[in-house]
């Protein structure tokens, strides 16, 4: 007697699911085999999908209405990268090879959440703008694809004031871009890239690189002068966003979590920069850390409470559209991406 296991699906069972069944063949479709019998040259030359990527992602956060902008990124080979300083040489490209990634470069994305609240379109962060040249400033373009103009912007929530985080805020001209929008940044953050010398000591890049960071955050910060607005860890600024505070990689580092009804997301910004060597390697140094220490003391926070809650979140340089969750991997974690959600 013959048996069937359970776990199988049958010819018959996949013929009714394909709606093949009743007698149906599996031989090809009269009209596909005159297309075989039509000479080459009557066909249409194929269209080219070449191009630029659409640029945006659009989710939901419970009611709120969110969107993940694709701003650019930068693809540094491992031995030029902010990854692993003070590692031996080849750790940063041993880690991508664990993780099945190319090993010639390391990928670091600028991506940026847009969110609908209510009568509120609010953005964390603004990307990178001219602070890092051709690397980014493609998030203008994704905003204009979904059909959201500047002015329509009512709150940008400031994590940081590096460059590929608030060079957005100004134009060529140096002239706020968003005229209707309140700037939302952290005090200590503000108080610290505003004052005459902020200490970047702890920062592994030159001097002069220094130096740029602090003209690009005056520059953003200063040109909405009168719109800005100091907030601080466990601040609710808005209905839905709750602040925490979460320095290390700038003195006053800012993550967002948003809320609505059950639902919420953690947006940690730059507490992690890589979805596989900052999870798999929390305690390594990245180069852009203002305190290293404090940095990793963060990351493991934040990567534990996410593990532990099972969080939804959203960081920056995560891989496009930045979704998922942290995962715990004996004294290290995994980035579980969210899959493209239907519906």
């Amino acid at each position: 007697m013959k048996t069937h296991s359970p776990g199988l699906v049958s010819r018959r069972q996949a013929l009714r699911i394909l709606g093949l069944a009743g007698g149906a063949s599996l031989a090809a479709p009269a009209f596909l085999r005159a297309a075989d019998a039509v000479g080459a040259s009557a066909k249409p030359a194929a269209p080219s999908l070449a191009g630029e990527q659409a640029g945006y992602y659009r989710f939901k956060i419970g009611a709120f209405e969110a969107a993940a902008l694709f701003d650019g990124g930068f693809t540094p080979p491992p031995d030029q990268s902010p990854f692993g300083v003070d590692e031996k040489a080849g750790s940063v490209a041993a880690s991508l090879d664990a993780a099945l990634l190319p090993t010639d470069r390391v990928q670091l994305p600028f991506n940026v959440l847009l969110v609908r609240a209510g009568s509120e379109l609010v953005l964390i962060d603004a990307g990178a703008g001219g602070a890092m040249g051709p690397a980014g400033g493609k998030m203008s373009a994704a905003l204009a694809t979904l059909g959201v103009k500047p002015e329509q912007i009512t709150g940008v929530i400031l994590t940081h004031a590096h460059g590929d985080h608030c060079g957005g805020l100004v134009d060529a001209e140096k002239r706020a871009v968003f005229p209707n929008a309140r700037l939302f940044v952290g005090r200590k953050e503000h108080d610290f890239w505003m004052a005459s010398s902020p200490d970047l000591s702890g920062m592994a890049v030159p001097p002069e690189a220094r130096e740029g960071f602090v003209l690009t955050a005056q520059t953003a910060i200063g040109a909405y002068k009168g719109r800005v607005h100091q907030v601080g860890g466990g601040d609710r600024i808005l209905d839905g966003f709750e602040l925490l505070e979460t320095p290390g990689h700038t003195p006053g580092h800012l993550a967002v979590v948003i809320a609505s009804g059950a639902d919420q997301l953690l947006h940690f910004a730059d507490v992690v920069h890589h979805h596989a060597i900052s999870f798999a390697h929390p305690g390594w140094r990245f180069a852009y850390d203002a305190d290293p220490a404090l940095a990793v003391d963060t990351r493991r926070k934040v990567l534990d409470r996410a593990a532990a809650d099972r969080l939804r979140l959203f960081g920056t340089h995560m891989p496009f559209p930045s979704l998922g969750r942290a995962r715990k991997a004996g004294d290290a974690y995994e980035f579980v991406p969210e899959p493209f959600m239907i519906g």
